[in-house]
């Protein structure tokens, strides 16, 4: 998590067709993989392990570029025409001439001892190794190639010793200054400090080895450009990412946001395909801070110690075709406060104002994607408290695609209760629209479908609540006088109102499921009203038909087209009102008349049809007035001659004026044939009032 601000709309949404001709080049390159990969749902037996040696056993062998030696097949001799550089201290040899070919023959190759010693190219020009070709910074060099010249590239080389240790944090040893037109390919770089290689825009990295480098294999960065992105089209195709992270920089600076196998920073158009990422020391894939328009296709990632792929404040990504096996084992036991997942989505989604060429999609589709003992699935998580000229933002002067100034100006304020830069419309008029949805980065418009999930509890080093589970949350502060915004407001988008979506997966296992706060819930509750995800989907070969949502009738629950079964019982009235609603237009409002306590229920005796069995109760309550600060909620189960056979409690304390989910699990008795309800209060004053809304009796 650095820094980064976005682009006008004019920018974003050009065309461009040399960015789609290199993505269907590259796709064409990864269709045989991709094609091995797709076919595996259909023909899964959803009960069954897999074997060792099933549809995708050969694929990790196919994708070691490191082991493979690929990187150490240049040419044995010069070509014709190109410079030759001998081995040995090649401090002062002449490499900045425009269009040239150098070839560095067999041997180590070195700059001299200088800090800043090292290549500068010229434009258009070559660098290729032949077999055996070694460019070794010593641990004096900070880096290797560096400076603006566009269209270079680099082959057939192994890359080490660069950076300087510690010195090199947050900057690149290949293309340190994320020149354009760059092509890397069949490197081997290695034990280098920082970043091995950055990227710049229309770059390519391919068909190299990125293994054990200090902080990143691959990252980029531009400075902040008002309106736009300041990288584009960017290619990274058929690597070996491996072991990244050795300088262990999220404990030298806590809770950094910055290591991984790749990071990715304010990228316009990404195509990531065929990669194998694995045994790096944090997050394997992480794109962070106003990127848009990605692919992640067809790539192999297993055994990262966090986040398989790590999509954050970004847009408009399709990521499909990938495998995903024992990631975040590490993460998930350092932080048992919040899910480990194998694709974590972070205030990330689907913006149709946004360019869509290279994902070919304006919502955030998670599909066709295999699942093998992670630590926990796919989250997709808001902070209420991250947007744009918030000190929650840790990207600090970046604001999103919408609002200008996209580079947040100084002066800043960086007091925790106020806004980076008091005179920025997100703060003089964020309470506003369009200000008011275009200062967030939200988690919206994610689609996680025709995915196969495994899970076996045995095999994994479970610890907390979080392990094994599937999360669609919110959490965050009510902390910031000035913030329009709510915990329970974005809690409410993300699970109900933001167009998020599990559907049609497969999932063989012991999962779990988190909603609110994370909170766990059942699957037939996941499947059932208010959430109703995973239609279509089925768990350990199930196809039972999905559970009763609600054995109220609609206008009773959601009080969207009548007051339904409500009425007074004592001391009160009830009312359809739209101040009370939680989600849609309406909800209950209940006033009280009189004090000494107060009574509603349903008027339809001897009730709803219900059945036997397992369960789930669910009222979202807030006070309309601070007067009622609890009620209880009963729910009476009768038999089909109407006699009472139990009643369950569900109490609604420490009411506030925020909406809050009041839960319970419960039975209903053998003989169960109707439900009816009832609330009352003990406290409340005439002209005090309680609001209610998505009522639900749900089977479990």
């Amino acid at each position: 998590m650095l820094l980064y601000a976005g682009p006008t709309l004019t920018n974003r949404t050009r065309g461009c067709f040399m960015r789609r001709l290199l993505v269907i080049v590259t796709l064409l390159a990864v269709v045989n993989v991709a094609n091995a990969m797709v076919g595996h749902a259909a023909g899964a037996d959803a009960s069954a392990g897999r074997a060792p040696g099933g549809w995708y056993a050969d694929l990790p062998t196919a994708l070691q570029i490191c082991e493979g030696g690929q990187w150490n097949a240049g040419p044995s001799t010069a070509p014709a025409g190109a410079i030759e550089v001998p081995a040995g201290n090649n401090n002062g040899f002449n490499f900045g001439q425009v269009g040239k070919t150098y070839w560095f023959a067999p041997g180590i190759h070195t700059l001299g001892a200088g800090e800043f010693s090292q290549i500068t190219p010229g434009m258009g020009s070559t660098y290729i190794g032949a077999p055996g070709a070694v460019l070794d910074g010593m641990n004096a060099n900070r880096y290797a190639f560096s400076g603006s010249a566009t269209n270079v590239r680099i082959a057939y080389l192994e890359i080490r010793n660069f950076g300087r240790g510690l010195d090199n944090n947050n900057e690149g040893v290949i293309n340190h200054d994320a020149a354009d037109g760059w092509l890397m390919e069949y490197l081997y770089a290695h034990h280098n400090d920082g970043a091995a290689v950055f990227l710049g825009s229309s770059n390519t990295i391919r068909h190299s080895c990125l293994k054990d480098n200090g902080q990143y294999g691959i990252s980029m960065y531009k400075p902040q450009v008002e309106g736009d992105s300041a990288i584009k089209d960017i290619i990274v195709h058929n690597n070996e990412i491996a072991g990244n992270n050795q300088d262990d920089w999220e404990t030298r600076i806590d809770g950094c946001g910055c290591t991984g196998g790749v990071k990715f920073w304010d990228v316009e158009g990404a195509a990531v395909t065929e990669n194998y990422v694995h045994d790096n020391l944090s997050v394997g894939l992480w794109a962070d801070t106003n990127n848009i328009d990605f692919l992640f296709d067809s790539n192999w990632i297993e055994d990262n110690q966090s986040i398989g792929i790590w999509y954050e404040i970004s847009y408009n990504a399709t990521i499909t075709r990938n495998v995903f096996k024992r990631n975040a084992w590490v993460s998930g036991n350092d932080n048992l406060g919040s899910p480990a997942p194998a694709i974590y989505i972070s205030e990330s989604g689907g913006d149709s104002r946004l360019a869509s060429g290279v994902s070919g999609s304006t919502n955030l589709n998670i599909n066709n994607n295999y699942f093998d003992d992670n630590f926990s699935g796919i989250s997709i998580f808001e902070n209420t408290n991250r947007f744009c000229n918030s000190n929650g933002n840790t990207s600090k002067t970046y604001c999103t695609p919408f609002v200008a100034p996209t580079v947040i100006p100084p002066p800043y304020d960086y007091d925790y209760l106020d806004p980076i830069n008091a005179t920025h419309p997100c703060y003089t008029s964020i309470a506003n629209a369009p200000y008011r949805t275009d200062c967030r980065w939200s988690s919206r418009n994610v689609k996680v479908f025709d995915n196969e999930f495994r899970f076996d509890e045995s095999n994994v080093p479970c610890a907390g609540d979080y392990c094994g589970v599937q999360a669609l949350y919110a959490q965050g502060d009510n902390n910031l006088p000035w913030m329009p915004y709510t915990v329970a407001e974005i809690q409410q988008s993300v699970m109900y109102n933001s167009g998020n979506s599990f559907h049609d997966n497969t999932y063989v296992g012991d999962w779990k499921f988190a909603k609110g706060w994370g909170e766990s819930i059942p699957w037939n509750a996941w499947r059932s009203a208010p959430y109703n995800q995973d239609v279509g989907s089925t768990l350990n070969g199930g196809s039972d038909p999905p559970p009763v949502p609600n054995a109220l009738d609609e206008d009773t629950a959601t009080l969207e087209g009548s007051v339904g079964q409500w009425a007074p019982w004592y001391k009160s009235t009830v009312q359809r009102a739209a101040n009370a609603a939680h989600t849609g237009t309406y909800g209950l409002q209940i006033d009280v008349t009189e004090g000494g306590g107060w009574g509603v229920q349903l008027d339809n005796w001897p009730g709803f049809t219900a059945t036997p069995g397992a369960k789930r109760v669910s009222v979202w309550a807030k006070q309309g007035t601070t007067g009622i600060s609890g009620a209880t909620l009963k729910v009476l189960w009768l038999d089909a001659d109407g006699q009472l056979l139990r009643t369950d409690v569900v109490p609604f304390s420490g009411l506030t004026t925020n909406w809050q989910e009041f839960t319970a699990q419960v039975t209903a008795p053998a003989t169960t044939a109707t439900v009816t309800l009832n609330l009352q209060s003990a406290n409340g004053s005439a002209g005090d009032r309680l609001n209610l809304d998505d009522i639900v009796v749900a089977d479990q």
